[in-house]
Formats: C-alpha cells, structure tokens, sequence
C-alpha cells in the first residue's frame, strides 16, 4: 500500500493574517489566467513506497492540517512544474506546483530542478501593488491591466531582450496596438520577491517602465499562471 506524505512539521494557524492575506490573492488570482511552461523539477528524498502530498489553499489558511489533499506526485516524478510562487508556514517551505492537471502546493524539501540550467519561462504573469498592475507576457500577445482601467489592454507581441551576460536578468519592451502606451519590463530570476501585502514569494522581481504620465518605474513581482 502506498503510504502519502507531506513530510512537514506541525503547524499553528494564523487567523489574524487569513483574512488581510485572502483580499490580496483574490486580486492577484483575478489576473492569471494563461498557461505557460517552465523549468520543471523532480520529487528528491520520498521513499520509493511513499508519495508527495498536493495540498489545496495553504495560501489562505496558512495551516498544513486544515488543507485538502487534491492529489499526489510519485516518488521518482521529473516533470513537475512549479509556478514561481512559495510560501513559509512555521518554518517550512511551501511551493505552488502543476502536476498532470492539478494545481496545489508541495512541501519544497522535496522538489530538486530537473535541469541545473535555468530556462525563461515561456509566459509570465507580472504584478505589482501600490499601485496595483498587471502585466501578462506570451508569446505572441501580451496586455497590461490595473484598477483604473475598465478591461486589459491589448499589447503588441513582445520584444524579449536577454541580460548582457546573466542568464537570470531580461527585458520585454511593450507597445499597445493603438500605440497609446509604450512599457518596458525588466525581470530578474531571484527567488525571494515579496508584493509587501501577503505571505507568499515569487521567483521572479520585476520593474515596470513607462507606466503612468511620469514614467516613473514600478516594482512587481512575477510568476507562471496555469
């Protein structure tokens, strides 16, 4: 019989935070919506007997025990995508993932990449707070969302250009069909971006450029939408 584990430690729930925490990832979560692929990883330290729990919501609870399990990732799995964002509960690392359809968060004590090189993502979702927009990069499209704005406005395909001499470090350079705006969008892979209001990390640090009559740059923070 398979046995399925977390492999977490004891955990405490953080009521105060809930509610202040679930505000903001209901605004973040309005604004992904594309899928994309990423650098995948494999499931390192489970028992061959064993699997590696996916768990639903831990975003919003903040509590292990009190998150539904929505599915397992074998032992010896090599194609699990992680999104770009992970969260800290009493001291243990929680990573977001997709996994043949399924979208939860895993213990990250047991996710290794798959690859040692680090590959750009084929689409990311950008977003930034006070004040708040969003930023949606494909292949082919892109488009450029906040509050102010009625509905999401349609970008030209973006420009990528990479680093001089980093891997981690690239740009998109945006213009809307009507020629109205004009963005450019710098990323940098560091695994430790914050949007200052939740919890929860993303992989990836943005600045926005041309956003706004100033111009002046705005800071966000990046990650794979499925």
């Amino acid at each position: 019989m398979q046995i399925r584990k977390d492999w977490h430690s004891s955990t405490v729930t953080r009521h105060g935070r809930v509610a202040k925490l679930a505000v903001t990832i209901a605004f973040l979560i309005s604004l992904y919506a594309t899928p994309a692929s990423s650098q995948p990883h494999s499931v390192s330290g489970v028992a061959a007997q064993d699997a590696l729990n996916i768990r639903a919501n831990i975003d919003q609870t903040l509590d292990v025990g009190s998150s539904e399990i929505i599915g397992t990732i074998p032992h010896d799995a090599t194609d699990v995508v992680v999104t770009g964002i992970s969260l800290d509960v009493d001291g243990t690392e929680w990573r977001e993932v997709a996994y043949e359809g399924i979208v939860g968060w895993v213990n990250a004590d047991y996710l290794v990449p798959t690859n040692i090189l680090f590959q750009i993502p084929d689409t990311l979702h950008c977003v930034g707070t006070e004040p708040f927009w969003g930023v949606t990069i494909e292949e082919k499209n892109a488009n450029y969302s906040s509050p102010e704005l009625e509905s999401p406005i349609k970008l030209n395909p973006p420009r990528f250009v990479p680093g001089i001499g980093r891997s981690d470090l690239w740009a998109y350079y945006l213009e809307s069909t009507d020629t109205a705006y004009s963005l450019s969008l710098i990323v940098r892979y560091t695994e430790a971006c914050s949007d200052g209001m939740s919890d929860v990390s993303y992989d990836y640090e943005a600045v926005l450029l041309g956003m706004g009559s100033t111009g002046a740059p705005a800071q966000g923070c990046c990650r794979i939408s499925y």
